[in-house]
């Protein structure tokens, strides 16, 4: 090789370092305004689901204290034509729901379904009474969990079934199979197992308890049906806590999940215009706005040395500190722009 060829190589190695050079900075160094939906809500790595079943007195007597106590929420699936709920009416109706809890439809007996017209009448009512009972907009999407009733007692086609679900906006849940508490899930590790599981996949998962023990002072001569363990409840509430806590797991109710992961798929983020003064985005969903309406989380890169963002959107306005170059958000799709700027 000659030196004016060795001196042309050197020269193309100088050029493609550079370059990579170049490309290595452009992936360290996002553009400022660069935005991502984060797939689950605050930027949680997973989601993770706790469903009570059958609306029976333990629930509000001690799952409702101990998820209070932690600052979860649940779907409790109620059926208002039930005895246990009959009794403790003044219960579901003043103080469940207002402890922040969400309910779903489970029928109204629990008894099962002659035919189209009796399951009407069940799921239908249900959904009515639990839409008189909690606040918020008629119609709205709301949690579904078919009863598993004897052999016999459910009268009707999956296609009937699914024509009622569309009329009375249902979201069916995920299956009981493999994930019931004391039926299928034995241990507190064996429950935490799912929720180790759904951090690894990044997706969500689940489980359906029916009753709780109950101990002493309250009335012990008879449980709840499949009551689970007071020490492995919380056992299993303080594990979810302490995943919560580090940013691992998004702890919500059905519906609220179902309604992230909808939006967030039919979702786009535009980056309208971008300085170091401000950026702005415009935030748009195909998803139905009447009942796809729950902020999502976004993630945006800022200017260096902002140390607090004020995020503004409509007639709303928040403060968020600046992280490892981004702030994280929540915002609605909306015809709002999204404003961002050094607070």
């Amino acid at each position: 090789m000659g030196p004016l060829q060795r001196f042309s190589l050197i020269h193309l190695l100088l050029i493609l370092c550079g370059a990579v050079s170049v490309l290595a900075d452009d992936a360290v160094e996002p553009a400022i305004g660069a935005t991502r939906i984060a797939r689950w809500h605050d930027d949680r790595t997973a989601a993770f689901l706790l469903m009570f079943d059958d609306s029976w007195p333990s629930h509000f007597q001690v799952a409702v204290p101990e998820l209070v106590k932690r600052d979860m929420t649940a779907t409790f699936y109620i059926n208002p034509g039930k005895g246990e709920y009959k009794a403790h009416k003044n219960e579901w109706e003043d103080r469940v729901w207002k402890a922040g809890m969400a309910y779903g439809n489970h029928t109204m007996t629990h008894k099962g379904v002659a035919d189209y017209d009796d399951a009407d009448r069940e799921i239908g009512q249900c959904t009515a009474a639990i839409l008189d009972t909690v606040p918020g907009k008629k119609p709205r999407l709301m949690s579904w969990a078919k009863p598993g009733v004897p052999k016999g007692k459910w009268n009707i086609t999956q296609a009937q079934l699914d024509s009622l679900l569309q009329k009375y906006h249902l979201i069916d849940r995920p299956t009981f199979r493999d994930h019931g508490a004391v039926y299928h899930l034995k241990t507190p590790e064996d429950m935490l197992k799912l929720a180790d599981k759904a951090i690894a996949g990044g997706e969500m998962e689940y489980i359906v308890i029916h009753g709780v023990e109950r101990r002493a002072p309250m009335n012990t001569n008879y449980q709840d049906f499949w009551p689970l363990d007071q020490d492995i409840l919380r056992a299993l509430l303080d594990g979810l806590a302490k995943r919560r806590d580090r940013g691992d797991l998004w702890i919500t109710d059905h519906i609220r999940y179902h309604q992230y992961r909808t939006e967030r798929d039919a979702a786009k983020v535009q980056v309208v215009s971008a300085d170091d003064h401000a950026i702005r985005l415009k935030l748009t969903c195909t998803a139905d706005p009447q009942f796809y309406d729950q902020p999502l989380t976004l993630i945006t890169r800022v200017p260096g040395g902002w140390k607090i963002g004020q995020v503004t959107q409509g007639k709303h306005t928040q403060q968020c500190e600046v992280r490892d170059g981004v702030v994280r958000f929540n915002a609605t799709p909306s015809i709002d722009l999204i404003t961002i700027q050094r607070h």
